[in-house]
């Protein structure tokens, strides 16, 4: 290493009193940033464990601008000496001091970033987490590729031998993770949180986060909980029931399922949830192709067919069906339960895995053939609940004969009209 590459002993202490004692590096690395054309100026590239400082190179030091390595987008090493990071949207470039053909450097921050991501979510790939990732040559992500290896058959062994004998902390490190988004959205970390998923989540070994367990925190302490589901792979379960969150909770839910490898089941049951909201749940659950979605409840929420509509497009693309539907009492009419029927009926896995459907407290006054069509063909529902819709029972005990006789094993009907053909009087 060359002198010019060296970080001075003062220039290090100024660095430690600007940052503060509590941050912890890892890697402090003199680099030049370009600006204009083909200027330069030097910099401290300091990484901490989940955000980058970067710090003037002069006495005192100060911070001239600090990223989060959640907003990094993509990484990119042309060069041996270049390494170009865009974040939110904006492009900066680095270069290291040494030899130009020598890519030492650039390779030890790019591991750097890698460790500090997998040390928070070691259980989801690094390219999940910064989408674009280009290094020329690739072999050069040879040490990053290593890491994941390690840290993947690791993690395999250990739950060879139980959920207890886990190093990552209780419930996949959510504490880790919930501690990063606290630092990610300026929010302060709450003990109690921490506290709580470590021993009473841990000990029940639950899989469901339910937010109502949170409720002695204010609105805005949810955003880091809920955060915190991004990229773990413990809870498989968000339940949000009877609960009115703020917008912001909102956003985060939704953007949650748009980088969850691991969410099976979504209960969002009387939210106060409206028409735009299933809009923008249709948009995160179609940018998530990775998302295993199981189990969907948005009952009790006046989401009208305006949001049956938007909802139905997921639904019918959902890669491996569902098994658990519950649209029940959101204001929807015959039109709204056609087209979601239509979609269950056009997704071709959805036949075959749909074992509860609960359509109860909509208005199917009017012809809903699109319902009947979908229960007549063969079908391993086991229960389905269409009490207090109105609907055509005649028509609907022709289509539960031909496509439901296997599996059904619960039919709920009450506070329906009987004619005396449905219930096989009359002749």
């Amino acid at each position: 290493m060359t002198g010019r590459n060296i970080i001075s002993r003062e220039l290090a202490e100024s660095i430690r009193q600007c940052l503060g004692r509590k941050v912890k590096l890892t890697l402090k690395a003199l680099v030049r940033y370009e600006t204009k054309g083909d200027k330069t100026e030097s910099r401290v590239l300091a990484f901490a464990s989940c955000r980058l400082f970067v710090l003037t190179a002069k006495i005192p030091t100060r911070v001239d601008q600090h990223f989060h390595y959640l907003d990094i987008q993509a990484l990119e090493s042309r060069r041996p000496n270049q390494l170009t990071m865009t974040v939110c949207d904006r492009t900066y470039t680095y270069l290291t001091n040494g030899e130009e053909g020598n890519s030492h450097e650039v390779d030890q921050m790019l591991l750097t970033l890698a460790t500090a991501l997998k040390n928070i979510f070691p259980s989801v790939p690094f390219t999940h987490i910064i989408r674009k990732v280009e290094v020329d040559p690739s072999s050069r992500l040879r040490s990053i590729q290593e890491l994941e290896a390690a840290v993947g058959n690791s993690l395999g062994s250990r739950r060879g031998r139980g959920r207890g004998s886990s190093s990552i902390g209780a419930c996949g490190g959510f504490s880790t993770q919930y501690m990063c988004m606290c630092d990610y959205h300026g929010l302060p970390y709450r003990e109690e949180v921490a506290w709580d998923v470590d021993n009473i989540y841990m000990s029940h070994d639950t899989r469901e986060l339910y937010l109502h367990d949170f409720d002695y925190l204010e609105q805005k302490d949810l955003i880091a909980i809920i955060s915190a589901l991004e990229y773990n792979t413990w809870f498989t379960r968000l339940r949000v029931s009877h609960s009115k969150l703020s917008q912001d909770a909102v956003h985060r839910i939704l953007h949650m399922l748009t980088k969850s490898l691991s969410m099976e089941e979504l209960y969002l049951d009387n939210i106060a949830a409206k028409p735009e909201f299933a809009y923008k749940l249709s948009l995160s659950l179609l940018s998530n192709s990775a998302l295993p979605l199981q189990k969907l409840d948005l009952s009790h929420n006046p989401i009208e067919d305006k949001g049956a509509l938007h909802i139905s497009n997921p639904i019918g693309r959902q890669s491996k069906g569902l098994a658990h539907l519950n649209m029940s009492y959101c204001s929807l009419t015959s039109k709204g339960v056609n087209m979601l029927s239509h979609s269950l009926t056009v997704n071709k896995f959805m036949s075959q895995t749909l074992g509860y459907l609960n359509l109860a407290g909509n208005s199917l006054k009017d012809d809903v053939n699109n319902l009947f069509n979908f229960l007549a063909q063969p079908n391993v529902l086991t229960l389905l609940d269409l009490s207090a819709t109105d609907c055509a029972i005649d028509a609907l005990f022709g289509a539960l004969v031909r496509g439901c006789t296997s599996h059904l094993v619960t039919l709920k009907l009450s506070r329906n009209n009987f004619s005396s053909g449905a219930l096989g009087g009359g002749g």
